[in-house]
């Protein structure tokens, strides 16, 4: 418990906002998906993976998978979502063969314990991820080519500045 409310005392201290990312990729990811909405009629399932689902949504991911050690990944995909009772048995190098420019790997409960923090920094330090978003119960990696290697620490939830830059739009 410690562990975790550190944890997010430290993420809220580091974390931004739409406003302090430069990357119009990042910027664009986070107006358009984070902050649209909630789906109509939804279930318990996709309020706990809202973040995904948006995500997806608005990046037109066609060819989405959970991990599981069992299942092997033999073409092309899009998403991949990694759940933290998959972290032992994932390994970034047998993935990325299969990761086309743009894909997506969400990584969940990121700063659940801190083996779990070690893990997520393995992740997005890899030469081949070249933008990673982090949120507190999330990590998002990104193989993108025409991008600079670049990690965001954000927090998705709007802030008072969002809501005030909102009004102020021109």
């Amino acid at each position: 418990m410690q562990h975790i409310i550190k944890s997010y005392i430290n993420f809220l201290f580091h974390s931004k906002n739409e406003h302090g990312v430069h990357s119009p990729f990042v910027y664009n990811l986070i107006t358009k998906s984070c902050h649209t909405p909630n789906f109509k009629n939804q279930t318990e399932a996709q309020t706990k993976n809202k973040l995904i689902l948006k995500t997806i949504q608005y990046l037109s991911l066609k060819e989405c998978v959970c991990f599981d050690a069992h299942q092997k990944i033999n073409t092309p995909i899009d998403a991949l979502i990694v759940s933290n009772t998959h972290f032992k048995h994932f390994s970034m190098d047998a993935i990325l063969p299969f990761c086309k420019n743009e894909t997506c790997l969400f990584i969940e409960n990121i700063h659940k314990k801190k083996e779990n923090e070690i893990f997520w920094k393995s992740l997005y330090k890899h030469k081949q991820i070249t933008c990673s978003i982090e949120t507190y119960n999330l990590g998002m990696l990104f193989v993108r080519k025409e991008q600079k290697k670049e990690h965001f620490i954000i927090n998705p939830n709007k802030t008072i500045s969002s809501y005030l830059f909102e009004r102020i739009r021109f």
